[in-house]
């Protein structure tokens, strides 16, 4: 059976979070997603490129190789050519207080620090995994300032997402696009949280 917003708040109450179901009409800044848009980090911090209107998932598209295991290059170009094939812009992002600044990337951090667990570490560092986006047509984006997010969305509504609003931050996770990529739903919101809980 597929996963429902409910199982979603009994697990996050199991984590220890708040968690409520907000209905679609109640979310005003809910946009459609466009072809154009950046599948990009569910990072709320502001970005310097203007295609919020794509999927958000951990770390971009390194939600995918983290979900299916794929630690090597030529599978993040693989993962990249799927992307966009399915209607999105791939991308990874830094930011400017990291060194490198591919490192900025919360998500790729803790994958790459083997503390998603279950997860295995990729074998290519941050500038190694932003060179094979770039190479395989996606994009590179820096974001600014600080976490600031205090409220998480899951949202269902698929193709649907909310831009990151650099004054009011938030963390949004596209739970829809687990359907697009035939991705493990609890093994994805699991390490959604995980990440969250780290940073």
């Amino acid at each position: 059976a597929p996963l429902t917003p409910e199982d979603v708040v009994g697990v996050l109450k199991g984590r220890g979070w708040e968690a409520e179901i907000v209905k679609q009409a109640d979310v005003s800044a809910l946009i459609p997603t466009s072809s154009d848009g950046l599948m990009k980090c569910v990072d709320g911090r502001p970005s310097d490129h203007s295609a919020m209107d794509g999927p958000k998932s951990l770390g971009g598209v390194y939600a995918i190789a983290t979900n299916r295991g794929v630690t090597d290059i030529e599978g993040l170009k693989k993962i990249c050519e799927e992307v966009k094939k399915c209607g999105s812009v791939p991308s990874c992002h830094g930011d400017e207080h990291a060194h490198p600044a591919p490192m900025g990337c919360g998500f790729f951090k803790l994958w790459s620090q083997s503390k998603l667990e279950g997860i295995p570490a990729p074998k290519f560092d941050s500038e190694e995994g932003q060179k094979a986006i770039l190479e395989a047509g996606g994009v590179y984006e820096c974001l600014a300032g600080k976490h600031e997010e205090k409220v998480v969305y899951i949202n269902f509504v698929e193709g649907t997402t909310l831009a990151p609003n650099g004054d009011d931050q938030a963390f949004v996770v596209d739970a829809w696009m687990t359907g697009t990529y035939n991705l493990d739903v609890p093994k994805y919101l699991v390490a959604a949280a995980s990440t969250v809980e780290q940073l």
